[in-house]
């Protein structure tokens, strides 16, 4: 998962930050992936995972792995969710963590 994450970011294919993330969810267009760390406030994944609902977006979370650890796969600091913006690597995480492939990430969308 980190390492898709990683190529995401280098192809300048994710968002983050709250406001990026929330713009990225109201498009209309698109598969939409939000990836949020395991130590990430229950409010805030609660606040993301009722944002995913609302538009449609697969939510995902990290089981084990921290903030620190999502902001290093993704040459960042101190960042607690992503969204991925291409299609087809949006398709591939979901694909991966809906055949349970990804053991540290749980498919939390209602």
């Amino acid at each position: 998962m980190l390492s898709y994450l990683g190529l995401a970011r280098k192809a300048g294919k994710i968002v983050f930050g709250k406001e990026m993330i929330r713009s990225y969810l109201r498009e209309k267009t698109g598969k939409k992936v939000l990836v949020i760390a395991s130590d990430t406030s229950d409010s805030i994944k609660s606040d993301w995972a009722k944002r995913c609902q609302s538009h449609g977006a697969v939510y995902v979370r990290l089981e084990h792995t921290s903030k620190f650890d999502l902001a290093r796969a993704v040459g960042l600091s101190n960042i607690s969710a992503v969204g991925i913006t291409d299609d087809r690597l949006a398709a591939e995480i979901i694909k991966l963590v809906r055949s349970g492939g990804e053991k540290d990430a749980k498919n939390e969308s209602i």
